[in-house]
């Protein structure tokens, strides 16, 4: 028995009004009102009729469709069923391919930030999927840029499970070492195990050694900085009870951790980028903590925020105790 979809977009007169307002919107340059209409639709959407969608999309063969479909994807990115569908085995990887490819052009085009938009992209597909991408696509492992961001998003485990199956390694680092500067370092903050990563495999080629040397001189302060950054979150997460604090409500756990969190970030020359970098070695506890510090970190308003959680937590603990200095102690401002 045909199961009864919660709205007609799936049926053959729904489809035509799917392209309708596409055409409306191209004949009239007016996305808002459509973007109006169309939200509800994605927002009702189940997997069955998302997969449904996708293949007469797919089927139509029809160019200018195919883009404005996966430009709705784009725009409703936040829908995390949609994150689901996207990310679903019933989704096929030649299609995840085409909107990940779609979604890197159209950055480009646009002057959109490509790392953001990708990032929010990336974030929540299946590690496998992007690895067996990364592995199968011919566009990806062509454009080196694209497979870099990609590789950001590769723990260590999947480091080496990519690097022992590719067959040219030299051809990825040699790519690597010719990146513009700004680029390298957006992926050494994204991905500081890559980086490591990177540098071991140039370490052991004789071939690089003298480009390894001249490449550690440029960007010395860089890798110190990461190291660094590296060494304090290894330290955090030796000191923090993550279980403890993750069962509590944001206002009943330890502000001294979250301090210690914005006073790392504090040490990151971009601190939005930090904050991206810091979610990617689950340093944040949830959702809440992430925005929170970023609040901390770029709001004016809040920078003071954590600032009486800088001292050590028995002298924070004895602020109640005090109603004058002490002896020989400057006080408090």
């Amino acid at each position: 028995m045909t199961k009864e979809h919660s709205n007609d977009i799936f049926t053959e007169a729904g489809f035509s009004k799917f392209q309708l307002f596409y055409i409306e919107a191209v004949m009239n340059d007016s996305s808002l009102p459509m973007l109006n209409r169309v939200r509800p639709i994605f927002e009702k959407m189940s997997l069955e009729e998302f997969i449904t969608l996708s293949e007469k999309v797919f089927r139509a063969d029809d160019y200018e469709l195919t883009q404005q479909f996966f430009y709705f994807l784009i725009l409703f990115r936040d829908m995390k069923h949609l994150q689901d569908y996207i990310n679903s085995e019933t989704f096929p990887l030649e299609a995840l391919e085409k909107f990940i490819i779609f979604t890197f052009g159209y950055c480009g085009m646009h002057d959109a930030s490509t790392e953001n938009i990708m990032d929010d992209i990336l974030f929540f597909i299946n590690r496998d999927r992007l690895f067996e991408l990364t592995m199968k696509s011919k566009y990806i492992q062509s454009d080196k840029l694209l497979l870099f961001l990609m590789l950001s998003k590769f723990d260590t485990p999947m480091l080496n499970r990519y690097f022992s199956a590719i067959k040219d390694v030299s051809d990825v680092i040699n790519y690597f070492l010719k990146l513009p500067g700004d680029v390298l370092r957006g992926i050494i903050s994204r991905n500081y195990h890559l980086f490591q990563y990177i540098l071991l495999i140039m370490s052991e080629g004789e071939s690089t050694q003298l480009i390894s040397s001249e490449f550690f001189e440029k960007y010395r302060n860089d890798i110190m900085l990461f190291s660094r950054l590296n060494d304090m979150i290894r330290e955090y997460r030796g000191s923090t009870d993550f279980e403890k604090e993750g069962g509590l409500p944001f206002n009943q756990r330890d502000m001294s951790r979250i301090s210690r969190i914005v006073n790392m970030v504090k040490e990151m020359p971009d601190p939005v980028k930090a904050i991206e970098y810091f979610d990617g070695e689950h340093v944040f506890i949830d959702d809440m903590e992430k925005k929170i510090v970023l609040s901390a970190v770029t709001d004016p308003m809040m920078k003071n925020m954590f600032s009486r959680y800088n001292r050590p937590q028995h002298e924070h603990d004895s602020d109640d105790e005090k109603t004058s200095p002490v002896e020989g102690e400057v006080p408090l401002k």
